[in-house]
């Protein structure tokens, strides 16, 4: 499928929440056995879980979970509904579906021809739901005691979202979200389009992930939200053996909503300086300064101008006006 955009409601009235999923982090796992290559998901877990499953069940699940479709019914997607529940219920849950309704819901979305990978479920549904739950069990064995360590990033995910609502800077929290969403000015582009292309009233809701670095997930075609799911951010602290809760904490509402490198970025453009002079003061690379420039200036915080051989970057109104809320500039 091609990709496609996601228009928003007027951003400043758009009903945003967040809510601690552990189904999304047990289902984005479990791709990533699958997935070539893994979405930097550790490789121990792979061999790990590759090594606690039966093999039956993993070849049973197999060609679905491999696949690069973007249709999954929610509940194999683990994410029935959207409310937070405890980890230890995500293989439960699953349990409750009806095999048959699961099979149904396929076929109905590929009008009554399904692709070969979902032959296991269709020849089968009971058998194929038996399988898939020993594969999830293992998988959210192997997740909760990172889930649990992840607990304080979680947290602070929780406030940098509470924080963006509070203060009208949902569009400059939008613009931090990684693949596969991008912001753009009132809008979300997405990888796949999945036949819908407005909010239409529904509350977005933020999901944070604590599997692979890059892994991410969305869900437009819901009737009652669009949600988004990301790694939490400050995942690496949690690979490198550093306490979490030595994780560094933002001082200020800015550098909260925006993160460190962004929020310093933003603060340096009331002396409107180049690209150059901006990636010397922050000893980053032009790669790196690139990309973060670009996502402020898809949450319409920044503009870059060339000017002869040097490029000038300046704040928009709506980044001045940003910077100054969250960090008590004075008007000059």
């Amino acid at each position: 499928m091609t990709g496609g955009m996601l228009r928003l409601d007027p951003v400043e009235r758009l009903a945003v929440q967040v809510t601690l999923h552990p189904g999304g982090t047990v289902f984005s796992v479990l791709k990533d056995l699958f997935r070539a290559p893994p979405e930097r998901v550790p490789a121990r877990w792979r061999r790990a879980l590759r090594m606690a499953v039966p093999t039956r069940a993993l070849d049973a699940v197999r060609p679905v979970l491999a696949q690069r479709d973007c249709f999954m019914p929610d509940g194999l997607a683990l994410i029935p509904d959207l409310t937070a529940f405890d980890l230890a219920e995500v293989g439960a849950r699953l349990r409750a579906l009806d095999p048959h309704r699961t099979a149904a819901e396929v076929s109905a979305y590929f009008e009554g021809a399904p692709p070969p990978a979902w032959r296991g479920l269709m020849d089968d549904p009971r058998g194929f739901l038996a399988a898939y739950a020993l594969v999830v069990d293992a998988v959210t064995d192997a997740v909760a005691p990172r889930w649990r360590k992840a607990g304080p990033l979680l947290s602070r995910e929780t406030e940098r979202v509470g924080a963006a609502v509070v203060t009208g800077a949902v569009d400059a929290l939008l613009g931090t979200l990684p693949a596969p969403v991008r912001y753009e000015e009132g809008r979300m582009r997405l990888t796949h389009s999945c036949g819908v292309e407005s909010m239409a009233g529904r509350p977005l809701v933020l999901m944070p992930l604590v599997a692979g670095f890059t892994s991410g997930m969305y869900g437009v075609d819901r009737d009652d939200a669009v949600w988004f799911a990301y790694p939490v951010p400050g995942l690496g602290h949690l690979e490198s053996g550093q306490p979490v809760e030595a994780a560094p904490a933002e001082a200020d509402p800015l550098g909260l909503v925006l993160g460190p490198v962004r929020s310093q970025i933003l603060r340096r453009l009331l002396l409107r300086p180049t690209l150059g002079r901006l990636s010397r003061e922050l000893s980053l690379s032009p790669s790196t300064l690139t990309y973060h420039c670009d996502q402020l200036a898809a949450a319409g915080l920044l503009h870059r101008e060339r000017r002869g051989r040097h490029v000038v970057v300046t704040a928009t109104p709506r980044g001045t006006a940003l910077t100054r809320l969250l960090t008590d500039i004075p008007d000059r």
